[in-house]
């Protein structure tokens, strides 16, 4: 049994993380400025931090503003940016500071690839866009503590639940008969079902051997307009109704990169350890989340 400190525990990732350690007879800590609803874990405020990270074996650091949440200001790109660079610097200079050194499992994002149509894996840098520039670094705050302790940062995909994110956007249009492609439709979509990315989290904590940066995606890469057609025939709806992505830009501005742009990406290392995916392909996934 390990003691698990989760970082930004609050939102609909983190309350599944702490569920599943929880589940697996783990003893869990979340910082979070709200009280989460998980039922069996202790709540610390961001005052904190630093005392709580000196008390445990492994920090999850999940600490970020929501990038879809709002459209992309100066002040918003600011937030997006310092959200997490800031905190998880405090996070690396506290676990320096520990007398004994917790492991560091940092959240990432497929956006540190950039706009990419090639299969991109772990071994390939960071891309030019907005998005790539505040997860690499992200990622370096986070391995500025790799000297010390060990450090695993996962970069993760679209991550689908039916309650929240995307998949939940494009539920309801769809099943309304005014749902469709977004933009061209040729992006591609590194899709991910939740319970494979809660259980790559603790798969991270737990696994000696995990180092650096881990793409948590599906095998099964797809397109855009892949996923909108498997999606429609999930729940018994056509893709009618196309949203161009001039549109999209309009309404949405720079935030509109987040569905306009391509991530082909491809789970290379974690392909290559004990990690299974539940999941590794889209029906069985949209099936399995939407009741099917």
């Amino acid at each position: 049994m390990s003691t698990i400190l989760i970082v930004g525990g609050s939102g609909f990732l983190g309350r599944r993380i702490a569920s599943a350690a929880l589940e697996r007879g783990h003893s869990v800590t979340i910082v979070s400025r709200g009280r989460p609803s998980v039922a069996g874990c202790s709540v610390v405020g961001y005052d904190t931090l630093e005392e709580a990270v000196r008390s445990v074996d492994v920090v999850i650091n999940l600490a970020g503003e929501n990038v879809g949440a709002r459209r992309w200001s100066a002040r918003v790109r600011q937030a997006i940016l310092s959200s997490r660079v800031d905190i998880t610097k405090r996070i690396a200079e506290a676990i320096r500071r520990a007398p004994v050194k917790p492991a560091l499992i940092n959240a990432s994002a497929v956006g540190f690839y950039g706009d990419t149509y090639v299969p991109s894996n772990e071994g390939m840098g960071a891309g030019q866009t907005f998005l790539a520039d505040v997860t690499r670094q992200w990622e370096d705050a986070a391995m500025s503590a790799s000297d010390v302790t060990r450090v695993v940062c996962l970069r993760v995909g679209v991550v689908l639940d039916p309650t929240d994110g995307a998949l939940a956007k494009l539920l309801l249009p769809m099943r309304l008969f005014v749902g469709g492609v977004l933009g061209s439709g040729r992006q591609m979509l590194p899709w991910v079902h939740r319970d494979d990315v809660v259980q790559a989290f603790l798969w991270a904590a737990a696994e000696p051997t995990a180092s650096g940066p881990y793409n948590v995606v599906s095998p099964q890469c797809v397109s855009m307009r892949e996923f909108t057609k498997t999606l429609g025939a999930c729940v018994g709806r056509p893709s009618l109704l196309p949203v161009p992505g001039g549109l999209l830009r309009l309404l949405l501005g720079k935030q509109a990169d987040v569905v306009l742009h391509s991530h082909y990406i491809v789970p290379m290392r974690l392909l290559g350890t004990s990690f299974r995916f539940r999941y590794p392909e889209l029906k069985g996934a949209l099936q399995n989340l939407l009741g099917r």
